[in-house]
């Protein structure tokens, strides 16, 4: 059977809707599915991404840019509509807002069973013109997914009805993301900070959702209470400047370290380098918000406890007391409490460290959700007959 992937965005550049596609068209592969991916490619030089694109067991077809929006808008979908004709899908998938905007446009012309994605940030604050666009786009899909409980929420109260809203969290790559040897991580530290000191860290774009900044904020508490404590941040620094300065303010520069966007070895190494894993995302003034947490699950592989912010899907990827802390959004001092326990009850820490990769292991895995998606996908072609002849 034939699956057409569009996204808004895709490896080897960074990025969780990237992650989501590509972990989903290799599951699908390996579930016996023929795929194809349409898809922009951004944040990455051509001889990557074409080294990259060489080495898939399926399709990758390139969505260029235009400068001009509705240029761009009708290029894809005569993209789109080529692969419908030549390729022929038994079902499809969009991924991400103007995904899922290009699919229900196409499916104007096109008869065809299809799954939406949303993943968060699509169902908050928009302008009156693309909420309209996202409520009509969604609701024309033969089915929702969506990556976490607080983002189907945020679906049905934003007015959007599908047939069926299924919830699907995102996972992470156990193979990928395990324990290294000490040797390992004991070069990461020399090359980063030192081999002595805590390390927090934080992975993904350095942005006001992120909420890096809260716990910069936060580590003159956790250095008051006597914790000699580094904050290693990977992303695209694309706030480095407004948060070096902060940090500058706080007088904790020389504990804050940008490590930009790295390597998929060094990526590992700063995962098990880390004693924490911190994500305070927030729910920003344009509507933003974490549909779920991919970092968090992926440190958790690597046998790390998380400190996370509450109020959005990032929330579901910890259990609460369990696997790591829930601490309010916008709250410095609260995150510097949960830092401050897991740093100092090494007990607490150990119980919570352990318990995240096994919960990670046993439930978290790409190789789980994508289950999911093969079984809903299954039961759409089954029925494409009924519901669309």
């Amino acid at each position: 059977m034939k699956v057409l992937l569009l996204s808004t965005e895709f490896p080897p550049g960074p990025g969780g809707i990237g992650t989501h596609a590509y972990q989903l068209a290799i599951g699908l592969v390996k579930s016996g599915w023929e795929v194809t991916v349409l898809t922009p490619q951004d944040y990455a030089d051509e001889e990557e991404i074409l080294s990259f694109n060489s080495l898939q067991p399926f399709i990758v077809v390139r969505l260029r840019h235009y400068p001009c929006s509705l240029l761009e808008g009708f290029y894809r979908l005569m993209v789109l509509l080529r692969w419908f004709y030549h390729w022929s899908p038994d079902v499809s998938i969009a991924s991400g807002e103007r995904a899922v905007w290009l699919m229900a446009l196409a499916s104007l012309w096109i008869r065809h069973p299809w799954m939406a994605v949303g993943h968060g940030t699509e169902f908050g604050i928009q302008s009156s013109w693309e909420s309209r666009l996202t409520r009509w786009a969604f609701g024309k899909a033969s089915v929702i997914v969506a990556v976490s409980q607080y983002t189907s929420r945020r679906i049905k109260e934003m007015g959007i009805h599908a047939p069926r809203i299924y919830v699907i969290p995102n996972g992470a790559d156990a193979q990928r993301f395990h324990p290294l040897p000490a040797d390992r991580i004991s070069n990461f530290r020399r090359r980063f900070v030192s081999e002595k000191g805590r390390i927090l860290l934080t992975v993904g774009n350095v942005t006001e959702r992120k909420g890096q900044d809260i716990v910069i904020r936060a580590l003159p508490l956790v250095l008051k209470a006597g914790i000699d404590v580094h904050y290693l941040i990977v992303g695209l620094p694309t706030l480095r400047e407004k948060l070096e300065i902060l940090a500058q303010q706080l007088g904790v520069a020389d504990r804050v370290h940008f490590l930009g966007r790295v390597d998929a070895s060094t990526l590992v190494e700063a995962y098990n380098a880390c004693d924490v894993f911190v994500m305070t995302s927030r729910y920003t003034a344009d509507g933003d918000f974490e549909g779920y947490g991919i970092a968090v699950v992926e440190a958790a592989l690597c046998g790390k406890p998380a400190v996370v912010s509450g109020g959005s899907g990032l929330e579901e990827a910890v259990l609460d007391g369990k696997t790591g802390l829930v601490v309010p959004q916008n709250d410095p001092a609260a995150t510097a409490s949960a830092i401050i326990k897991l740093l100092t009850d090494k007990e607490f820490y150990s119980r919570l460290a352990e318990q995240a990769r096994v919960r990670a292991l046993c439930e978290q895995t790409w190789e789980h959700r994508v289950s999911e998606y093969h079984r809903i996908l299954c039961t759409l072609v089954g029925k494409s007959n009924k519901w669309y002849n």
